[in-house]
């Protein structure tokens, strides 16, 4: 690979495309699947207050994975309530993240967990 390269920049003379690799020369990988050896525990809960805000933040920390059905946030929040965010929030700020999942609903994670979109590709 390396002479092809040394050799395309060293002269005038490109490279001739590659033929197409025949599917007998792909090595399937080794995918690594979920053992079950270890659980994951979620928890279902109510966001209403302050209190509702330290309950999540606890369980947080404990490692559980918190879904928290919201008011809806697009149409029905005040003041109050985005103080109640705000709260949770701050809370979790070095414990854990949070993420929207729709108009009424919010997952609160540990810190360790990695949340990832999946993101499709249009076809033209």
């Amino acid at each position: 690979m390396f002479k092809k390269i040394k050799k395309m920049i060293s002269s005038t003379e490109t490279l001739k495309p590659s033929s197409p690799v025949p599917i007998e020369e792909y090595i399937e990988l080794p995918v690594k699947t979920y053992e079950g050896n270890e659980l994951v525990k979620i928890k279902v809960c109510e966001l209403e207050d302050f209190k509702d805000s330290t309950e999540i933040s606890v369980l947080v920390e404990a490692g559980y994975l918190v879904i928290a059905n919201t008011i809806d946030l697009e149409r029905d929040i005040d003041d109050d309530y985005a103080k109640v965010l705000t709260d949770l929030k701050n809370k979790l700020r070095n414990t854990g993240k949070i993420v929207r999942l729709c108009e009424t609903k919010i997952m609160a994670v540990p810190s360790n967990t990695i949340i990832e979109k999946i993101v499709k590709e249009k076809k033209d």
